[in-house]
């Protein structure tokens, strides 16, 4: 390979990115998005945190430059997400899924049962996370503890105890079946028992039984044990210790064995996690399995003037393998571009530098990428010209892999991007509204029984804007 050193290094255009993100999210998306009409939160998320990270904070703000999402658009935002908590607890991720308020009228708060047992209410795990993490990024400049004003945060602790199967893991919706009772859908996904951990760090706090704002917590060593049982011989994180490991599931896995202990205050400060450090039975097997996920990109051959017209070459996107010529072997200290994949033998993709670089981030371990030329591959062949990231080289930019691109950059430190938490995937500014806003709930719990009424109030009009006639039945005013 040529060495290349003397070309300038790319730069991260900032004000072309914030752009894109302005795009989607004043303008409607694309039809390409339709069929993630069910994921519609996520979709916010993605935006949302991504004009967070190119956002600076308000005391470095030019006067003469206006927040890209108004304080106005903030609270209809947040009002939109709220709009979306189940009365049983959690957050549903799509409009066409929130629970109808005649549903609530038997509703038992204690037991999570309902008499009607088909209505439509499908609180998410994946969405109740993005909720939360939605509610903190736009906090009121003036009132950040106030963030999760409306959350019913012991509905939603109990919810998500509910969603725990009896191996340790999580699945991701709810469904109360008369005569069988609780049905637990979904997977068995590493990414439902990091969520899990997430929510419960978010709302829970450092509360002791007897104490207010006590709730019942889910097992987490049961939980600790079922992601420690899924490493896989060769030191990475499948589904399970006999499946294929997976770059993704790496990243969830650490992150989930982290925020188990991870203190509630003063939380973006360095911490050892002894769940996490006593617990991984093959910690150098993870760390080399991790940094092997790097690779050197090879740009792809033109198609041979003899293809037939629209014929694909066989091997045309292949960017991994060895090239054809041995004198193309380089093992130079100065690669133009370096990629990861998130399994063996796999392409390069834009989030897979994420879950690699924030997984070994995690780990303390980030000199292990060979950063330079990792972003030099995510500027100059992953960003798209009108703003955002592109899941390959030359494809188009979307919000999913457009967000990941960010967050890569900004937990390697980026300049002109706002520090990221790598365990929680949003700005440590965000993870210090998170502490105050958990600390007001907890608050509120004291001696706050008198208030129940009151706050379903609250709840009720947050969600709808009116008083649900159900409202009546608890004396609500």
């Amino acid at each position: 390979m040529a060495h290349t050193a003397e070309r300038s290094e790319p730069v991260l255009d900032i004000d072309r990115h914030l752009r894109y993100w302005k795009m989607c999210l004043q303008s409607s998306l694309p039809r390409h998005y339709l069929s993630n009409e069910g994921n519609r939160m996520a979709l916010a998320y993605f935006i949302v945190n991504s004009v967070c990270i190119l956002t600076p904070p308000p005391s470095e703000t030019q006067q003469d430059r206006k927040p890209l999402i108004a304080p106005g658009d903030r609270r209809k935002i947040r009002q939109w997400v709220l709009s979306h908590q189940q009365p049983g607890g959690g957050f549903a991720a799509s409009s066409s899924l929130v629970f109808p308020v005649k549903g609530y009228e038997q509703w038992q708060s204690e037991t999570g049962a309902q008499e009607d047992v088909e209505g439509p209410g499908l609180a998410n795990l994946p969405a109740t996370l993005f909720a939360l993490q939605i509610l903190a990024l736009l906090a009121d400049e003036n009132d950040e503890a106030g963030a999760f004003s409306g959350v019913d945060r012991v509905q939603t602790l109990r919810w998500l105890r509910r969603l725990q199967r009896q191996d340790g893991s999580f699945g991701e919706v709810l469904k109360l079946l008369p005569g069988h009772g609780w049905f637990i859908g979904g997977g068995y996904d590493m990414r439902y028992c990091y969520i899990a951990a997430a929510i419960r760090w978010v709302l829970r706090g450092d509360v002791r039984e007897g104490e207010p704002g006590w709730v019942e917590d889910f097992d987490t060593e049961r939980l600790a044990e079922y992601i420690l049982s899924s490493q896989t011989y060769d030191g990475g994180f499948a589904g399970s210790s006999q499946e294929e490991p997976h770059a993704g599931y790496a990243y969830c896995a650490i992150s989930a064995l982290s925020l188990l202990d991870r203190p509630v205050e003063g939380s973006t400060a360095p911490h050892r996690s002894e769940v996490l450090y006593s617990g991984i039975r093959n910690m150098p097997g993870l760390i080399h399995w991790l940094s092997s996920r790097q690779f050197v990109y090879l740009e792809p051959e033109p198609p041979s003037s003899d293809a037939e017209y629209g014929e694909r070459e066989e091997d045309e996107e292949v960017n991994f393998l060895l090239p054809k010529r041995l004198s193309d072997l380089s093992l130079s200290e100065n690669l133009r571009y370096v990629a990861c994949n998130g399994r063996c033998n796999k392409v390069a993709d834009t989030c897979y530098t994420w879950w690699v670089a924030a997984a070994l981030a995690n780990l303390g371990k980030g000199d292990l990428l060979d950063w330079q030329p990792l972003r030099r591959f995510l500027l100059e062949k992953m960003a798209h010209r009108i703003g955002g990231f592109g899941k390959h080289p030359g494809g188009p930019p979307d919000v999913y892999h457009s967000c990941f691109g960010l967050t890569a950059l900004a937990v390697m430190g980026e300049p002109g991007l706002n520090e990221l938490d790598g365990a929680l995937a949003v700005p440590t500014r965000a993870v210090g509204v998170i502490e105050k806003a958990r600390a007001v709930l907890l608050r509120r719990s004291s001696g706050e029984e008198r208030d129940s009424a009151a706050r379903a109030v609250e709840l009720g009009r947050a969600m709808r804007g009116a008083r649900p006639a159900w409202l009546g039945a608890v004396g609500g005013g």
